[in-house]
């Protein structure tokens, strides 16, 4: 989804144009407007903009100045100009920038149209997946990136006696300052393609790593590093960060990372976009909501990788925010080195150990990947279920590893009373309960499937109770912004992310249900012989009795005139 912001300060101008883009599905446009500089400023600031079709002649802040203040917060904009004035000056100053283009008030809106529609096909186009792969082969210096992940990760994982430290920052080539806080960001690959070979996965990895240089590089300075999960763990800073001078307060430093985290919030979303569509990659994210000092980036990061499994109703691709939600951190996988092999049996299981990662259980249930789980699981039940005595210390182990990770994962999740009465808990930890190896893993087969089971269960009931929110809001805030942008900070969620998720759930856009309610409560209010029609119109979000009169002949087939006089006809 591409956001276009309409920009003028003819009031007549920016609804016209409002209203025809909006209808447009084919562009898969969010439509926003502002009825001057200042106030498509405030939008910038808001919200990542991709498209601003604006006038250039407007009073306080001219369209100039604005692409000034556009290029500066979104540098991937696009900006077309829609105005009167052909002189020189104004067109001279308007080509200089390569995302800019120009169109004159006296052409027809099918031009306008059609550069809206250019404008949306150069973005989709702007990436292509052979030069990306070829650029990240090119331009990779495998080394230095080895040494400087190896640092990073040790700082994650908060290694004992590694710390921070300026020197080792410029020895590695680090881009960051030891000075400042850093704000972090968690990503993972949600799914390969099928049959997707080593290589193959190495290549669209870095690929995907092209793509968020491609486009945090214009904005802020960050290291990206992989974890022991392939998952992108990303340091970043502001660009002042590296040119500061050591005297900037702390208010300072905080706005100035207030506005990194604002961006960050829009840009990982075209990250999103641009891997889905140009290399067919879906990845998701979490980020902090506040930069940490270098001494917590340990916990922020445990943190930000748990909450990377947080789901809400059926979507894959997610991007959240860690203030929407705080849980525990995972526990860490047992160590199964140092096994004694005692007898052939124990060697058939201590190979079973050796040879399955057994963490992954853990990740696949975590992440709701339900197939993947069960295959896993499998592979580890499966040698014990012949094994004849219940002594047997490697099918213990087997066994309370998995027992383990569920048990972890019922506490964290608080499902101890839902698991009691459906399978009972009492046996995760008691072998003894059990008459055979078969039967215990019969149990956890049974135990596992009503935890995924729980986990569709809950994250529906997520997403009803936003929906339901989002819905009780909109009815009680029909006459104020209903942006999709404004709906989704009132649930903390990413206003695309949003809008998929209620598209998913209702099988409607939000937009159909605005309107919906619009449309109701503009016919009680039109029931009322002392409310004019410019009066209901503004109680139901519309500026202009013509854009709302418009509105409403569209969707009941007469002007709202119309169905007032009709009504009160129809009175006793």
């Amino acid at each position: 989804m591409y956001r276009l912001l309409i920009v003028d300060n003819e009031e007549i101008i920016v609804n016209h144009l409002y209203e025809i883009f909006r209808g447009f599905d084919h562009l898969d446009l969010d439509v926003y407007k502002a009825y001057g500089g200042e106030e498509a400023i405030e939008w910038l600031n808001r919200t990542r903009i991709d498209i601003v079709l604006t006038d250039i002649d407007m009073p306080h802040i001219d369209g100039l100045q604005l692409m000034e203040e556009i290029f500066r917060s979104w540098p991937q904009c696009r900006v077309i100009f829609l105005t009167g004035h052909s002189e020189f000056r104004y067109v001279y100053k308007a080509i200089q920038y390569q995302d800019v283009s120009y169109i004159l008030k006296t052409e027809n809106i099918d031009k306008v149209i059609q550069v809206v529609e250019e404008t949306v096909s150069k973005i989709r186009q702007e990436i292509k997946t052979e030069d990306l792969i070829r650029e990240a082969k090119e331009q990779i210096n495998i080394a230095l990136n080895l040494f400087q992940e190896d640092y990073l990760l040790g700082m994650l994982k908060g290694s004992r006696g590694l710390q921070a430290s300026q020197s080792q920052f410029e020895e590695l080539s680090i881009p960051l300052n030891v000075k400042w806080p850093v704000a972090l960001v968690v990503g993972k690959i949600d799914k390969f393609p099928d049959s997707t070979g080593y290589m193959q996965k190495m290549q669209q990895i870095y690929a995907v790593r092209q793509i968020m240089h491609r486009y945090l590089a214009t904005r802020v300075n960050f290291v990206i590093v992989l974890d022991d999960s392939r998952r992108f763990v990303i340091f970043i800073q502001p660009k002042e960060s590296l040119s500061a001078t050591g005297t900037e307060n702390a208010e300072t430093i905080l706005q100035t990372f207030n506005k990194t985290v604002s961006f960050l919030k829009g840009i990982l979303e075209v990250i999103q976009s641009a891997c889905q569509e140009n290399i067919g990659i879906p990845i998701s994210f979490t980020i902090g909501s506040q930069a940490d000092g270098w001494e917590t980036v340990s916990n922020k990061y445990h943190s930000l990788h748990h909450l990377l499994n947080y789901r809400i109703g059926l979507e894959n691709t997610v991007l959240l925010i860690d203030d929407v939600v705080s849980h525990d951190e995972p526990d860490e996988a047992g160590n199964v080195e140092g096994l004694q092999e005692e007898d052939l049996e124990g060697e058939r299981l201590a190979r079973v150990l050796k040879s399955n990662d057994l963490s992954l259980i853990e990740q696949y249930l975590e992440a709701g990947q339900r197939s993947k789980y069960f295959e896993a699981l499998e592979l580890l039940l499966a040698p014990i279920r012949d094994v004849r005595t219940k002594n047997n210390a490697f099918a213990q182990e087997i066994y309370y590893t998995v027992s383990l990770y569920l048990m972890s994962y019922i506490n964290r999740w608080a499902l101890n009373e839902k698991i009691e009465a459906q399978v009972g808990q009492n046996r995760l930890m008691r072998i003894d309960f059990f008459d055979s190896w078969s039967e215990a893993s019969l149990y956890l087969t049974e135990l596992s499937s009503v935890l995924f089971d729980m986990q569709k269960v809950e994250q529906k009931k997520r997403a009803d109770h936003i929906i339901d929110f989002l819905q009780e809001f909109i009815r009680n805030h029909l006459d104020e912004d209903l942006s999709l942008v404004r709906l989704a900070e009132q649930v903390y969620l990413n206003p695309s992310y949003l809008s998929r998720i209620y598209k998913q759930e209702t099988g409607n856009n939000l937009t159909e249900f605005i309107d919906s309610s619009r449309l109701m409560q503009a016919k009680r209010l039109l029931h009322s012989e002392n409310l004019r029609i410019g009066e209901v119109a503004r109680r139901v979000g519309y500026e202009t009795a013509s854009s709302f009169t418009r509105f409403f002949k569209k969707a009941t087939g007469c002007s709202p005139q119309e169905y007032k006089e009709k009504h009160l006809i129809q009175k006793p």
